[in-house]
């Protein structure tokens, strides 16, 4: 890098704001993050005296203006980054919930399929049933709302799919008890 020589320019009011400017705020590299520049290579750069530019610097108290414009900047990066995490979090929570949605389509299908073969067995129903609540507590989660102590009856007024799968479970139980199915145990 060549160093310009300092050849004593007038700090004019225009070059003046134009260092500050540089100074306080700095300019944005390629990566997106800001760079910042001392007043010994602002001098340099613009052929100003240091010591001329260093006292017009304490002056109008440039160091404060750059720690509050490096704040206010840092807090406006951080929301930034916030709203895009919240963004991709929201799109993951619908992605999770439609991904449930169909496993409890797929569920009440697999149902309705071998109760109407009349084929289920005892294990199947078993794992289906446990399939249909890990199904319910992820979209539960992809809804906000709490999995814990899950109430099956509000939750059937909560979603089509999951009370035509209760129906079937109900059909089953129903046919089993009438004696036109196989034990359920």
């Amino acid at each position: 890098m060549v160093k310009k020589k300092a050849t004593n320019k007038k700090l004019t009011l225009t070059k003046k704001e134009e260092i500050r400017n540089k100074f306080v705020q700095g300019i944005e590299d390629n990566k997106g993050g800001r760079k910042l520049f001392t007043i010994d290579e602002l001098a340099s750069d613009y052929g100003i005296p240091k010591p001329t530019l260093y006292k017009t610097a304490q002056r109008e108290d440039w160091s404060i203006q750059q720690k509050r414009f490096q704040d206010k900047y840092l807090i406006e990066l951080d929301e930034r980054k916030r709203k895009e995490l919240v963004q991709e979090a929201v799109q993951f929570d619908k992605t999770s919930l439609q991904l449930a949605k169909g496993l409890m389509g797929q569920i009440a299908q697999t149902l309705r399929q071998n109760t109407e073969e009349d084929k289920i067995k005892p294990q199947v129903l078993n794992t289906l049933s446990q399939a249909l609540g890990s199904v319910q507590k992820v979209g539960k989660l992809a809804l906000g709302q709490a999995t814990d102590n899950v109430n099956v009856e509000t939750n059937a007024k909560d979603d089509e799919t999951f009370r035509e799968a209760l129906g079937l479970l109900d059909n089953i139980a129903e046919q089993r008890r009438k004696g036109n199915a196989k034990s359920v145990h």
